[in-house]
């Protein structure tokens, strides 16, 4: 049920929350468009994808990737789609910052920030070698 003459506010606060929604489903679309574009080369193409450490390390660089998208390789476009799986959550988290922030719920503001720190951190120590 929605109200006839909404306050500048609460339109305020309905353009910040629909941002968020807009995130999430651009990440799963692009997302799964991605994977179906790799699933397709696959079926066309098919190779074998060594899976050992060698591999993955070599093919963890944007160089690669990049290139492979447009060489048509399908293990790239896979790539490109989990990264962007990865990135939509933590995009949403950032996007739910500034809905919070902009609706001056501050102890919201803290909690995702710290959601959001927690996540930063896990990269950085992983990146690190820290398990």
């Amino acid at each position: 049920m929605t109200k006839e003459n909404p306050t500048p506010e609460e339109i305020k606060e309905a353009n910040v929350y629909s941002g968020v929604y807009r995130v999430l489903m651009a990440g799963m679309f692009a997302s799964t468009a991605l994977f179906i574009i790799g699933v397709a080369l696959a079926l066309l193409h098919p190779v074998v994808i060594p899976l050992d450490s060698k591999w993955i390390l070599e093919q963890y660089h944007a160089g690669v990737v990049f290139q492979g998208l447009l060489l048509g390789n399908p293990a790239s476009y896979m790539m490109l789609a989990t990264i962007l799986l990865i990135l939509t959550p933590v995009t949403r988290v950032l996007v739910s910052i500034y809905a919070f922030w902009v609706d001056r719920d501050y102890k919201f503001v803290a909690v995702t920030s710290v959601v959001f720190l927690v996540m930063a951190l896990t990269v950085v120590l992983s990146r690190l070698g820290l398990k």
